[in-house]
């Protein structure tokens, strides 16, 4: 059996993804966010030798992951933004963050867009390693933030990357 493709129900927009810090037992999105990114990277090993020729060689070592997010910055405390993300920046503890679905739909309010737990996407312990705030005359201040992973990144099954396949 062929599959299907349909564009209007396959593809997942940019707003449907939120970016989630857990604070307590609940989990945050961070607030105004515009854009997140999930990148992974793979370390390589020189394996090049006198048989290699020309031709450098490799083999994959140690995998990595990193989240970097923007968002617009707010004054309104309890929310998980620049004033928040820096006091748990400054406890250099790991924090644990997923993507994930909000229950509700982009622009509804429901519960400050609590996390969807049946639609969750990757899931991982990190520490925030950069964290900045800008403020450009006539525009809204912004806000950047870098997580580094530490340990696996999960899929949406709880199920480590490498265990995955």
């Amino acid at each position: 059996m062929a599959n299907t493709y349909e564009e209007s129900t396959d593809l997942l927009r940019g707003e449907e993804l939120l970016l989630y810090v857990k604070s307590g037992e609940k989990y945050i999105p961070i607030a105004f966010a515009s854009s997140h990114t999930l990148s992974l990277s793979a370390d390589t090993i020189d394996t090049t030798n006198k048989f290699s020729g020309q031709w450098k060689t490799v083999i994959a070592g140690q995998i990595g992951w990193q989240v970097s997010a923007e968002s617009l910055v707010s004054r309104t405390t309890g929310h998980m933004s620049y004033q928040t993300l820096a006091k748990l920046m400054a406890k250099r503890q790991p924090i644990e963050v997923v993507m994930a679905e909000p229950k509700a739909t982009p622009g509804e309010l429901d519960d400050e867009f609590a996390m969807d737990e049946t639609k969750k996407w990757n899931a991982g312990t990190a520490y925030i390693t950069s964290l900045d705030k800008k403020a450009d005359k006539g525009a809204i201040c912004s806000s950047s933030i870098t997580l580094q992973g530490t340990g696996a990144l999960k899929d949406s099954t709880g199920v480590a990357l490498d265990e995955a396949v």
